[in-house]
């Protein structure tokens, strides 16, 4: 039997269209968007490896009652972000004897662990909870995961060390972690405080370049603490912020 030329046309339309549509309902629709907490969840999975070597290569230093404060001032500005709000936040203490050590690490999980040098250092508690700020920042906006994700063998320490996050992040942590400890009650000049003070703690201030690169960070705190007054009754120093000053001097 032979087709017109119309009848063809149509035809070979129909045929065009069945294939379509039968490819289409065979395509797999892409999964939906993870929800911030699931994607917490995720990333702590596989930050957990990274979190083991971390705990084996360091020496931890035991102190419950100041352990215990820190962990509460993190979770005191924890809550003032909706997708940590929830989350268990543990912070701990390092001896930071080697130079590679003398930095801040947080995971997502979430573990912060604070170098007993600044703890020693540290003045005044919006310090404190900047650097705690900025560290809850970094995992709320997934620094870390997104360079795991790029890394199959990521290394801790050193020039390599995967917690070398480029300034475009660390500008937008410092922006997230301003707010928050302000949102908590604490004077966000806290947060300039820590790049002009204790900026050996984030990055190596000996070379030009260095230098630069702490100069563009302090000059990004000030603008983030711009966006925010002082607080009229800011924490200063606590009561327990003194005791836990003491009872780092006594152990030392």
């Amino acid at each position: 039997m032979f087709l017109s030329p119309n009848s063809f046309l149509v035809a070979l339309l129909l045929s065009t269209f069945s294939l379509m549509t039968m490819n289409g309902c065979g395509t797999v629709p892409p999964p939906p968007p993870l929800s911030p907490h699931e994607q917490m969840s995720v990333d702590t999975t596989q930050a957990q490896g990274l979190l083991v070597e971390f705990e084996k290569k360091v020496q931890l230093v035991h102190s419950p009652n100041v352990e215990k404060y820190l962990t509460a001032v993190a979770r005191q500005i924890s809550r003032e972000d909706e997708n940590l709000k929830n989350e268990k936040v543990i912070v701990r203490i390092h001896q930071d004897t080697r130079p590679e050590l003398r930095r801040l690490f947080s995971f997502p999980g979430i573990v912060i662990s604070i170098p007993a040098s600044y703890l020693n250092e540290i003045g005044f508690e919006n310090e404190l909870a900047a650097v705690i700020a900025l560290e809850l920042a970094q995992v709320e906006r997934r620094e870390l995961a997104r360079e795991m994700e790029k890394n199959d063998h990521p290394i801790l320490f050193g020039e390599l060390s995967i917690f070398h996050f480029s300034q475009k992040s660390r500008a937008s942590s410092i922006e997230l972690g301003t707010k928050l400890m302000y949102a908590a009650g604490y004077d966000p000049r806290g947060m300039v405080a820590v790049f002009q003070k204790y900026g050996a703690y984030y990055i190596d201030t000996e070379t030009q370049t260095a230098s630069k690169e702490l100069g563009f960070y302090v000059r990004e705190a000030q603008k983030a603490k711009n966006d925010f007054m002082p607080s009229l009754q800011p924490i200063v120093r606590s009561n327990d912020f003194l005791r836990m000053k003491k009872e780092l001097k006594s152990s030392s």
